[in-house]
């Protein structure tokens, strides 16, 4: 094999402590490529990837896959160019459709690093650029999903340079992340189901952030990986003259009253506090054994957490609270246990339109209050046994101008006070094992309405807690249902 040399004669190196003895010298250098690989999407393009590095002076590619080309590698840019196999070379079984290609990077004194990178053709695209939203729906296996790094929900633009994952409740949840030509993409690898055999994704939730070249957030975007398409019309029910999503925004499923702790778990979705784009995640098992915060890893592969700060006059802001999405502000008392620490937005949420800050994908958005107006507990659950109803982690509501069931899982919050997972009703007098609480756009004084529910283990077997429009603080962090807009 040819082997290909990429030198920097002119390149001012990065003065650094050197160490010789005898025959041998040390000293401090790295090379990585953040993305991981260089997706493309058809056969003959070409893409470009960034790599960073440090007292790296020249690159040498070791191993290149059959039918793939390495057109340059640009030490000026830190960017490596390479170009797919043809169509008729793929055809002809003298190319490969994916590989490795091997790289060596050198410093001014010969030592040396390592490195590879995944190519690979993906001929599966879904483009959301065009529709811009906090949130993007991933639910197709062996797909590249493209989205616009520039936009802010779907309004303001802000120039991003570079995208990294904030955090994944899995890890290599979303694969190749990179950015090229103002558009930013992953790719959902397929995963084999050892019981069905069949080929689905690896559900779970990503925050991916876009920087500035000075390494500054300016926005982040959830991605929301599943097998059941939530906006599916099979996924979807008719409530208040509306359609909503039949689970929770970030859950894999409706457990509909499934007493499978699997399936609970995995209907639960992610928390919000009202007006905050942010997702925060829920416990690390399903009945919140200790009310330990589900894990996290962020894009070097270690563990990331949730912080939890004060609102002050500084952190208590739309802007810090932008600035910093894996922290979770405690509600301020004096502004009516608000996550901001003075006055109240009304227009982070909106019952009409969807805001820049709305957290649902495009064309949806969080549901005004009158989307649960006409629910109730259906009958046959009012009347259920506690002890029949309990293991199911949630309730039948029932539609009373059209009778239909729909339900609607118990999930809990983070309550306002400290933002710690809570899956208990805070009566002091009766406590109940289990809660729910859905967040609506709709504003009440200084507080938020929220639809709530919870299960009376009282000896009688009626009169369980149920509130379609209930007075929430705003630093409560709840499970949202997505309408259609």
């Amino acid at each position: 094999m040819k082997k290909i040399f990429y030198s920097l004669t002119l390149l001012a190196v990065a003065i650094a402590t050197l160490t010789i003895t005898a025959c041998s010298k040390s000293e401090t250098f790295s090379l990585a490529v953040p993305a991981k690989g260089i997706i493309v999407s058809m056969p003959g393009d070409s893409g470009t990837t960034t790599f960073d590095s440090a007292n790296i002076t020249s690159i040498t590619t070791t191993s290149v896959p059959k039918g793939w080309t390495v057109n340059n590698i640009d030490m000026y840019s830190s960017t490596i160019t390479v170009t797919a196999p043809s169509r008729e070379d793929l055809d002809k079984n003298s190319a490969e459709l994916n590989g490795t290609l091997s790289l060596k990077g050198y410093t001014p004194t010969g030592n040396t690093k390592s490195l590879s990178i995944h190519l690979a053709i993906v001929e599966n695209v879904v483009d959301y650029s065009t529709t811009p939203a906090n949130c993007y729906v991933a639910t197709q296996p062996d797909t590249r999903y493209i989205f616009d790094p520039t936009t802010c929900g779907n309004k303001s633009n802000v120039n991003t340079v570079k995208v990294q994952v904030i955090w994944e409740t899995t890890k290599d949840l979303i694969q190749y992340l990179d950015i090229r030509d103002g558009k930013a993409s992953f790719y959902l690898a397929g995963y084999q189901d050892e019981e069905t055999e069949e080929i689905g994704v690896k559900a779970g939730n990503a925050l991916v952030g876009g920087y500035d070249d000075a390494d500054n957030l300016l926005w982040s975007w959830h991605i929301w990986v599943t097998n059941n398409d939530p906006m599916a019309t099979e996924n979807t029910i008719t409530l208040g003259g509306a359609t909503l999503m039949n689970m929770n925004l970030g859950a894999e499923c409706n457990s509909n009253g499934s007493t499978d702790t699997n399936t609970i778990f995995n209907s639960y979705g992610l928390y919000y506090q009202w007006g905050r784009k942010e997702p925060f995640v829920g416990p690390t098992t399903f009945d919140f054994d200790l009310n330990n915060d589900h894990t996290l890893t962020n894009y070097k592969g270690s563990s990331a957490y949730i912080d939890y700060v004060e609102s002050t006059a500084s952190e208590g802001t739309l802007q810090w609270a932008t600035d910093n999405p894996l922290s979770i502000i405690k509600g301020h008392k004096d502004n009516d246990y608000d996550w901001m620490y003075n006055g109240h937005d009304n227009t982070l949420w909106s019952t009409t339109a969807k805001t820049e800050n709305d957290p649902c994908p495009a064309g949806w958005r969080v549901p005004d209050a009158s989307v649960y107006a006409n629910l109730t507990i259906a009958t046959t659950y009012d009347e259920m046994a506690w002890e029949t109803l309990q293991p199911q982690y949630g309730i039948m509501l029932t539609d009373t101008e059209t009778a239909a069931e729909f339900f609607f899982t118990a999930q809990g919050r983070r309550n306002y006070l400290d933002c710690r997972l809570d899956i208990i009703n805070d009566d002091e007098v009766c406590p109940i094992p289990w809660s729910g609480y859905y967040w609506t756009a709709t504003t009440d004084g200084g507080d938020a309405s929220a639809m709530f529910f919870d299960l009376n283990t009282a000896t009688r077997t009626t009169w369980n807690g149920f509130d379609a429009k209930r007075a929430m603080h705003r630093a409560n962090a709840l499970p949202v249902r997505c309408v259609k807009e």
